[in-house]
């Protein structure tokens, strides 16, 4: 337990109250609570850490084990555990078994299980005590069983560079990829049947060998193991076994060629050469091998190949099919009347806009007439603003007055004194006063008439 150590753990009055006896939960419903969910946490922590799935009820205490004092409560939290579903007992159902050939098994095997087997079994449940029993009882941890069961497929889904090449393989290859995520061979058998319950694989046999199929990272379920599968099992398992011999033949080889040497080095000619020839003959054999290895190599890189190609055709065809269900929904003449109407929607939309600019533009030229007459009425003079004399005619204002005298063209001073010159006309010497008020001179005029 050291590899854990909860914050509690070094609390000795704490940790005391945890390692006692649980009393009645109606006492005190909170503490109860809190100590259960202190036990069931680090249960399952401890399990998950070990890569263990399988608990042991009698060894559960041991595990737990503090300053020589082992926690007195661990059986009310199994019970507990049990009722919520976190546990549940191991049945030979949950362990991986061989499947059996054909319809049944055979009279001989079912003699020996009717007729030895069984009653040997009853007789020693009747004879062993009850209690006994319930001491060895073994429990699944379903959380930590869940999360193995993800591992290993994780693992084995990786390794598969080709589905239809690696999907199938030996129960012993299998262990070997992935022993080291369970604790046991009896917790990789009971991960494996909880992968094949989930239908994330299934298994066979052939020729007394349980093979595997697990379901591909694409798949949700796994496939059943077809004939084609199992031809593609062989052909590896006929290459594997064809390498196997190789490399034994090769150690053959090698020890025959330094014995060939030996002799010759000792002048023992016809060992040498006898010796020599079952090295040639050796070299043969491997060579045949290989060759068929290979050949081997090669029909299975095909078959991948061909599975590749097989699944890129089947992409296609699909993208046409729904190429084509499109295009029959579209048909040209619904496009063509589509096409239609938009131009034409087009077409109104411009003229709804040419008539809209040209609107404003007859406002714009208004506008500036109407800003061109204001800055005419406000440069000429307003009649209103003239004072009128008691007649009601208007007289000049004092501005109208300065502007006229203004433009008034007076003669200059003369240089000597002004003399009378009886020869020029009177008319001549008078000075021109323009008519300043010409209005007053008609009303003059016409009362003198």
């Amino acid at each position: 337990m050291d590899r854990l150590k909860p914050n509690v753990w070094e609390d000795d009055t704490r940790m005391n109250v945890l390692f006692s006896p649980f009393r009645e939960k109606s006492l005190n419903p909170t503490s109860w609570t809190q100590k259960m969910k202190f036990w069931i946490q680090i249960i399952e922590d401890e399990h998950k850490l070990t890569n263990k799935c399988i608990l042991e009820r009698k060894y559960l205490p041991q595990m737990f084990s503090r300053k020589g004092k082992l926690p007195c409560c661990l059986d009310t939290v199994l019970s507990e555990m049990l009722s919520l579903g976190k546990i549940r007992k191991l049945q030979d159902s949950d362990i991986l078994q061989a499947p059996s050939e054909g319809s049944g098994k055979g009279w001989l095997t079912w003699g020996y299980d009717t007729l030895v087997k069984s009653p040997i079994s009853w007789g020693w449940k009747t004879l062993v005590k009850e209690g006994a029993d319930e001491d060895n009882t073994k429990y699944i941890l379903e959380s930590c069983l869940n999360d193995q069961c993800s591992k290993v497929l994780q693992r084995v889904q990786c390794q598969m560079y080709c589905d239809i090449i690696n999907s199938v393989i030996e129960y012993s290859e299998a262990y070997t990829q992935c022993g080291d995520l369970c604790s046991s061979e009896l917790e990789f058998k009971v991960v494996i049947q909880q992968i094949i319950k989930e239908k994330k694989a299934v298994i066979s046999s052939d020729q007394d060998i349980i093979i595997i199929k697990f379901c591909s990272q694409n798949d949700d379920t796994v496939k059943k193991i077809s004939e084609e599968d199992l031809k593609i099992y062989r052909i590896k398992k006929t290459s594997a076994m064809l390498m196997d011999k190789v490399e034994k033949l090769s150690a053959v080889s090698e020890r025959l060629k330094t014995e060939a040497l030996h002799y010759k080095n000792k002048n023992m000619k016809q060992n040498a050469l006898r010796t020599f020839r079952q090295y040639k003959r050796i070299q043969e054999r491997i060579s045949k091998l290989t060759n068929s290895i290979d050949l081997l190599d090669d029909i299975l890189h095909r078959i991948s190949h061909a599975a590749s190609e097989e699944m890129i055709v089947k992409a296609i065809e699909s993208g046409s099919q729904a190429l084509k269900s499109i295009n029959e929904r579209n048909d040209l003449d619904k496009v063509s009347d589509i096409m239609d109407d938009l131009s034409q929607t087009i077409q109104d939309q411009e003229e709804i806009q040419n008539e809209l600019s040209r609107l404003d533009q007859e406002d714009e030229e208004s506008l500036e007439a109407s800003l061109e007459s204001l800055l005419l009425e406000d440069k000429k003079p307003a009649l209103d603003d003239h004072p009128a004399d008691g007649r009601g005619e208007q007289t000049p204002t004092a501005d109208e007055l300065s502007e006229l005298l203004l433009g008034l063209k007076l003669p200059d001073v003369p240089d000597s004194s002004p003399q009378k010159d009886s020869k020029k006309d009177a008319s001549q010497d008078a000075i021109f006063i323009p008519d300043i008020f010409p209005s007053e001179k008609v009303k003059r005029s016409k009362e003198a008439v």
